[in-house]
């Protein structure tokens, strides 16, 4: 049985840079994704984006889980927005009222603050399955179809598609507070 995410990581801290390629395949479309959730330029997203696997190569060796690498590009990229959106308003010497720009940052700062523990407590969740049904759930997180899936672990299709939906059931009745709290956050901002 083939771990794909384990080889990933392994090839990625031997200095391989058809891992780094790999992970670029499959983070760069949601990592830019994310990024507009930030910064309204896609082109700004993409040279950050870019920049945070520029960083993930020089510290390829500190990542030890798909976890760590996905919350590290994850939180490159959003602090790279920030800091963007930041330095804009600074050239273009834009003023806000203090107290209303230092309440809004505080108020971002508690919402990332909520999410990242929304997102610990569902790594948690997916770690708590068995673990035929974590591999497929996480094969799924990283975008990989159901062939794929089946012949990357060397079972059957059926059995791909059961695994995922019972992992989709589990987390659902675990997590059914959270993943409302989480939306309602993205409602809000």
């Amino acid at each position: 049985m083939v771990d794909i995410e384990s080889n990933i990581l392994q090839n990625l801290n031997k200095g391989k840079e058809s891992a780094l390629k790999e992970v670029y395949r499959l983070f760069f479309h949601a990592l830019c994704a994310f990024g507009t959730r930030f910064v309204k330029d896609d082109a700004v997203v993409a040279d950050i984006v870019q920049e945070v696997f520029i960083k993930v190569w020089a510290r390829r060796t500190d990542f030890q889980a798909i976890y760590s690498l996905r919350s590290f590009m994850y939180l490159s990229v959003r602090n790279a927005c920030l800091n963007y959106n930041r330095d804009r308003v600074k050239e273009r010497k834009i003023s806000f009222n203090d107290a209303e720009s230092e309440k809004f940052a505080e108020e971002r700062e508690d919402v990332f603050m909520i999410e990242e523990d929304v997102h610990r407590q569902i790594r948690n969740e997916v770690e708590r399955l068995p673990e035929a049904m974590r591999k497929v759930f996480n094969l799924t997180l990283l975008d990989m179809s159901i062939p794929e899936i089946a012949e990357a672990l060397d079972i059957s299709e059926n059995t791909v598609r059961n695994q995922r939906a019972r992992a989709r059931e589990i987390l659902r009745a675990r997590l059914k507070d959270k993943i409302f709290f989480l939306f309602l956050l993205c409602d809000i901002y």
